[in-house]
């Protein structure tokens, strides 16, 4: 057995703590931060957090806000935020960006 095997889930979660992750919600949005907190209803709570979106409609948001305006497939959208907490009901997937 090895050692990731025997740790239990608290303590995986916890070895994660201060990681970069990246958050998809359910409405398309996604959040990338350092983990920070966990609870037990699933929400988690980011630090120096960071807003992606991407848009069809330029119009709709300033030209300010887009990384590349000239892109036909839709606008990339970033917006900082510092600390969020995401309720879990609208967690879709959960990645590992960084240690």
């Amino acid at each position: 057995m090895s050692a990731d095997e025997s740790k239990s889930s608290v303590d995986k979660v916890a070895d994660l703590l201060g990681s970069r992750i990246l958050c998809t919600l359910d409405d398309g949005r996604i959040l990338e931060g350092n983990f920070e907190c966990l609870d037990r209803l699933s929400n988690i709570i980011l630090r120096d957090a960071v807003e992606k979106r991407y848009v069809k409609d330029p119009s709709l948001y300033g030209k300010e806000y887009c990384k590349d305006p000239d892109n036909a497939e839709g606008l990339e959208i970033e917006r900082v935020l510092s600390q969020v907490l995401i309720p879990g009901n609208h967690l879709v997937k959960v990645e590992l960006f960084s240690r």
